[in-house]
């Protein structure tokens, strides 16, 4: 069965990154370890822009999604990080190799 996943791009406004990295680092240990369908949660930041993030995260399904989408985790990380974003884009789609992943 495939897995649903989705790859983030948010675009901090400029000199964000320190406040926000831990925003985002905390919510993403808390979907990997509290959200038995969170099966992974990669947050990495573009080297040649630090105010650039990239999540790449898998799920269950796109229930599972909008599940971690209603936990307090994420919804402080919305509202604590919301003034420092700039630009957000979502792309979806289904995870065909999750076999490939090591842990």
């Amino acid at each position: 069965m495939d897995q649903f996943a989705i790859f983030v791009t948010i675009r901090l406004k400029s000199g964000c990154s320190e406040a926000f990295l831990p925003l985002i680092l905390a919510n993403a240990a808390a979907a990997f370890e509290r959200e038995p369908e969170c099966h992974q949660f990669h947050v990495m930041q573009c080297k040649e822009n630090l105010d650039v993030f990239y999540f790449f995260e898998v799920y269950t399904n796109e229930a599972a999604l909008e599940f971690h989408r209603e936990q307090p985790h994420f919804k402080l990380y919305q509202q604590s990080s919301h003034s420092m974003i700039s630009e957000r884009t979502v792309q979806s789609g289904s995870v065909l190799n999750a076999a490939n992943y090591i842990g």
